[in-house]
Formats: structure tokens, C-alpha cells, sequence
């Protein structure tokens, strides 16, 4: 199974618009830091985590030879 990095965004995983600033960044165990522009907000979620490491351990398609 892979692991989650620290301080990276992971909004993309959730379907924010990060492209227009929108961010879910993951602060290490249950953490996570959620910004838009000058607003954060810091939560604690296992539910969030799961999901986040679910969607990465997918396995990757290759496509072409």
C-alpha cells in the first residue's frame, strides 16, 4: 500500500477546483489543512485519510506497448 506525503495537496482527489486555489493538504495521521485564498481551516478526519490512501493505492493503467 502506498503512504500519503506530507504537505502535499490532494484536493484533486476530492474534486476541488485546484486550479482556482482550492486545496486539501495533508499535515501527517488524521490531519488535514483545507484552503481556499486566505482561508484555512485544519481537521481531524480518518474518514478523509482513508479515502485520500483508497484512491492512491489504486492500481495504475497503462496505456499504448
Amino acid at each position: 500500500m502506498k503512504t500519503l506525503e506530507i504537505d502535499s495537496n490532494y484536493g484533486g482527489v476530492f474534486g476541488l477546483n485546484t486550479g482556482k486555489g482550492q486545496q486539501m493538504i495533508y499535515k501527517g495521521g488524521d490531519t488535514w489543512m483545507m484552503r481556499e485564498g486566505d482561508r484555512e481551516k485544519t481537521i481531524e478526519s480518518p474518514d478523509t485519510t482513508k479515502k485520500a490512501l483508497a484512491y492512491v493505492s489504486q492500481p495504475t493503467i497503462h496505456m499504448g506497448r
